[in-house]
């Protein structure tokens, strides 16, 4: 376990009630101004955003939670991942309902909310069940949107005009060789590099971001030691890769000697962040259990990871550094390079067979339609405990039942029955 790496933040009983509530969450991400985080939780279709503040007493990194609130919007169907246009726009990643920006209501309560804009899914949309989103910055209020498009095997690009309403002035597909579901992307701080979780290939693929970088475009540096990559993050200087492995309790730390991320690397670290407990009662299968989102706050002061069992924790960050201090084994990519290809080979000779194509897309729309009755269900239940909750309210108004006994209206035919049955 992370001995002495967790933080207890400091919250409101209405903020812990908040995320107590937000059931399974994915992605999680701090604003540029580090005054805010937003989660994504998935089966409430929600995005709950915080107000946070991150600082140091004594030496020792402090978290309060202040406040927050919760938006929701049609254009929100299992939303898995999230990031953060400006300090009031976020773009969200759903898995069934495409890839929406959002300006935040500016009264900061609970809202539905319209998207700005919206790539919708579907026919002649290269958007196909995306699950992350990462922003870059450039330089005239435009930036870039890489969203990874899960069960389409690709990472695709879309340029946005924060000046013309978040316009989208052109989208390409960026990231495609060798990838097999990929399930989180995020860029370095500089923007040199761009990170993508190969959830099927059990690894993260590394690029150096190039503009020769096509969606032929080899990887240039792999790193394994993960069970099911998910969430990831690049430290502020780049020269770390902060990664949540969604099938282990752990947080895996990548480290590079400021030469770049060329080559093979394995954890230079790997943190327990969730004890056995916790772990298993997500463990629904070999992919699930351990932390989904993660991210780093501006400062590099905390670490912030979410899984469905452990809503949200926050961790030292300066202490999960100090444990991969000793740097990560560099190897040659070629053998990595190899094994993709041999991989990928595969999977083409297996989708050539005869209903193999169907069976695969089957496959992919059971588990959305599994997710989609989980959601159903946790909304019934919820409706069921209200309509509980609000017959005895009403049994209490009326005066039927106080404190375990008739009263009021029972005891006028209790008398009745009593002088019915004497004796004339």
């Amino acid at each position: 376990m992370s001995i002495g790496m967790t933080i207890d933040y400091r919250a409101t009983d209405r903020v812990r009630a908040m995320i107590s509530s937000l059931g399974r969450t994915e992605d999680v991400r701090f604003s540029p101004n580090n005054r805010r985080l937003a989660i994504a939780a998935f089966n409430r279709s929600s995005i709950a955003i915080l107000d946070v503040e991150v600082g140091k007493s004594a030496g020792s990194p402090e978290v309060s939670l202040t406040g927050g609130f919760e938006i929701s919007s049609p254009a929100l169907s299992f939303p898995h991942g999230v990031d953060f246009l400006d300090d009031e726009t976020i773009a969200v990643a759903s898995r069934e309902g495409g890839v929406a920006i959002f300006k935040l209501p500016v009264a900061h309560t609970d809202s539905e909310l319209a998207p700005v804009q919206h790539l919708v899914p579907g026919s002649g949309s290269i958007v196909h069940t995306p699950g992350s989103v990462s922003v870059l910055h450039g330089e005239g209020g435009f930036c870039e949107l890489l969203v990874c498009n899960n069960f389409a095997d690709n990472v695709s690009r879309h340029t946005v005009d924060r000046n013309a309403g978040c316009s989208i002035v052109k989208s390409d597909t960026l990231i495609r060789k060798w990838l097999c579901l990929p399930d989180g992307v995020c860029a370095s701080r500089d923007g040199r590099w761009i990170a993508v979780s190969n959830h099927n290939t059990h690894g993260v693929l590394l690029y150096e971001r190039l503009a020769s970088l096509n969606e032929d475009s080899s990887p240039v540096g792999v790193l394994r030691g993960v069970s099911f990559p998910h969430g990831m993050r690049f430290s502020a200087d780049g020269r770390h890769l902060f990664l949540a492995d969604a099938g282990a309790p752990f947080v895996h730390v990548y480290a590079c000697n400021g030469q770049g991320w060329h080559g093979t690397r394995l954890p230079a670290a790997s943190i327990r962040i969730m004890d056995e407990q916790i772990f298993r009662r997500g463990r629904k299968n070999p992919q699930e259990g351990g932390p989904k989102g993660i991210d780093l706050d501006k400062s590099m002061t905390v670490l912030a990871t979410t899984c469905e069992f452990q809503s949200l924790q926050f961790l030292d960050a300066a202490a999960v550094l100090a444990a991969a201090s000793s740097g990560s084994p560099v190897m040659e990519v070629e053998y990595e390079l190899g094994a993709l290809q041999v991989d990928a080979e595969a999977r083409e000779r297996g989708r050539d067979e005869p209903g193999a194509r169907a069976a695969e897309r089957r496959i992919r729309e059971l588990e959305l339609l599994a997710a989609h009755h989980e959601r159903r269900a946790e909304k019934f239940k919820a409706k069921a405990a209200r309509q509980k909750a609000k017959a005895a309210r009403a049994k209490v108004r009326a005066g039927l039942v106080i404190g375990g006994r008739a009263r009021q209206i029972t005891a006028p035919l209790s008398r009745l029955l009593y002088a019915l049955k004497r004796p004339n």
